[in-house]
């Protein structure tokens, strides 16, 4: 079967460049417009749709048309503990030039009071496993921090060098993912399209 994975739209704190995971910050204005004017292409839109729990991503999936989308936690962002809220030179600044350095490399990077690397890549191969078990295409909004997972599970990429510039993650990376999860990238850098019909105003998220 086929995954279509696709970011959440702008927030707020992404234009300020500071760290969300975690904390449940909604689409900005801005955000809102940009994914209310794009849609799924048809041709990796499957029958199933899924979405981080996070305010963020269940908006976009709303106004990408994914009205009935599953909400699942193994999909919400990478739990950066104590730096949330925090830009990155914030962090440099209260706790060291090396604090990254400091939290690990790879699945061994562990942001302090957060979750491991290698925590999210469990829970992203678990989410990858169980929906392979079930029949036809899904599509499933989510984070940058479960993008990049998703792409090394697919590539072998071992996260302790910068994210590959061949990942952007303003568009879908679609996995051709096997019986047993395994994942393997299909389709790299899918642009959402111009939405080009009128849709039905999709409820607010509580």
């Amino acid at each position: 079967m086929q995954l279509a994975l696709i970011r959440h739209g702008p927030t707020e704190w992404n234009a300020q460049g500071r760290i969300q995971g975690r904390i449940d910050t909604p689409l900005s204005a801005e955000g809102r417009a940009k994914m209310a004017a794009l849609a799924i292409p048809q041709s990796i839109r499957g029958p199933r749709a899924f979405t981080s729990p996070q305010l963020r991503a269940r908006e976009t999936a709303a106004l990408l048309g994914l009205n009935n989308a599953i909400a699942d936690a193994r999909l919400a962002e990478h739990h950066w503990g104590k730096w949330e809220g925090m830009t990155r030179a914030e962090i440099l600044a209260r706790d060291g030039e090396d604090a990254f350095i400091r939290a690990g490399l790879g699945a061994d990077f562990h942001p302090p009071g957060g979750e491991s690397t290698r925590a999210l890549i469990a829970r992203v191969q678990s989410f990858l496993t169980d929906i392979a078990k079930q029949d036809g295409n899904a599509v499933a909004v989510s984070h940058r921090g479960v993008l990049r997972t998703a792409y090394a599970l697919a590539t072998g990429w071992d996260m302790k060098t910068p994210m590959p510039a061949a990942l952007d993650l303003e568009a879908v990376l679609v996995l051709d993912i096997a019986p047993d999860g395994e994942a393997k990238i299909a389709a790299l850098n899918v642009p959402l399209i111009a939405r080009t019909v009128s849709v039905p105003k999709t409820p607010p998220i509580p």
